[in-house]
């Protein structure tokens, strides 16, 4: 590629064409074409090629041009649910890794604002689709669908129930990570455990409650309502959510010698509650969580968890999106959760 005659283009102001590129790479433009709107069709070799010659031209495809011949906007949106969770940055830049390398713009959007007035910019955006995280209790299911008829193709998550020939959806399987977090602690000797929770037993998205019932049966335990400590609305789930809830426990006079929560954040708040009355993580009490996040590798005790790939679940979210939006394949998933031991855990210092 003569790099000269590339830097002299960009002196004379001259607008870079889709032939220019052709040129510089030693292809045809509907090789252009093709990579820039159908790259799966394209060699790797002959992709490079162009890019390159994109990048040192700095050619910028006309996009608003595309999506009228394509009928496609190459935007996607996600709606999360808590931006501050760390938990959000895995999913979202594995999402975002995705869509970028199949040209797609991912606008990020979070629940701070009201869920409706997104799905109906999505709408006159005429996005090509989205992915779903907020919790169901903030939106209308029908709205999914309603974007769906209007040519949005949706994937959710977050325990949504959806109709799965309409709505792609992934899921974390928690009433299998809850039946294992129960086991551990068991076989460690624990007997009264606890879970807080920032969400709620009446609403279906809380399958770690379903969990939780369902593992302490299985594993010979007495529910003990004292022990259990209900998410209460806007239903949020910070570690100001796993502190205040430990103080609920503690007030409640029953004895525990486990706690889980919902997620690590809140376990990290429930670690700070139980510390600041005295008690020690895990000689007194043992504490879990859910997610897995990377920031418990580093807290005192580092935190125990029933985690997953945040990215690679950001990464196959986006995947069976764009199978959606390209092969009309709608999916489900649901991702198994794995122990992950480390120091906030360990045998019952049962008197």
């Amino acid at each position: 590629m003569d790099k000269n005659n590339t830097y002299a283009s960009r002196k004379t102001g001259k607008k870079v064409t889709r032939n220019d590129v052709a040129k510089a790479a030693g292809v045809s433009s509907a090789t252009v074409s093709f990579v820039i709107n159908k790259p799966e069709k394209v060699k790797k070799e002959t992709y490079d090629r162009v890019m390159q010659a994109i990048r040192e031209l700095e050619y910028h495809p006309n996009f608003v041009a595309k999506s009228m011949a394509t009928n496609q906007t190459m935007q996607l949106g996600i709606v999360l649910e808590d931006i501050s969770n760390p938990f959000s940055a895995g999913l979202v830049t594995g999402f975002e890794n995705a869509a970028n390398d199949k040209g797609y713009f991912v606008n990020v959007c979070t629940t701070s604002g009201r869920v409706h007035d997104y799905f109906e910019s999505f709408l006159e955006r005429q996005l090509d689709g989205i992915f779903v995280t907020a919790l169901p209790y903030k939106f209308e299911t029908d709205r999914l669908y309603s974007l769906v008829e209007n040519g949005v193709r949706v994937i959710a998550s977050g325990n949504i129930n959806v109709d799965h020939k309409r709505v792609a959806a992934i899921e974390n399987d928690y009433i299998d990570a809850m039946d294992q977090a129960i086991s551990y602690l068991h076989s460690l000797g624990h007997r009264s455990i606890a879970y807080v929770s920032g969400l709620s037993s009446t609403f279906a998205y809380d399958l770690r409650y379903a969990g939780y019932i369902k593992a302490l049966k299985k594993y010979g335990m007495e529910f003990d309502p004292r022990l259990y400590v209900d998410g209460k609305t806007p239903y949020r789930t910070g570690m100001n959510e796993g502190y205040r809830g430990v103080e609920s426990l503690l007030g409640s006079g029953a004895r525990f010698t486990a706690v889980i929560c919902t997620n690590d954040l809140m376990a990290i708040g429930a670690i700070r509650a139980l510390e600041e009355k005295g008690m020690h993580v895990p000689d007194d009490v043992s504490v879990m969580g859910f997610d897995g996040i990377e920031l418990g590798k580093y807290t005192l005790p580092s935190l125990t968890s029933m985690g997953f790939d945040q990215f690679e679940f950001g990464k196959q979210a986006f995947e069976m999106l764009h199978a959606s939006m390209t092969n009309n394949v709608v999916g489900y998933s649901c991702n198994p959760l794995k122990l992950i031991e480390r120091d906030s855990a360990s045998k019952c210092n049962c008197s």
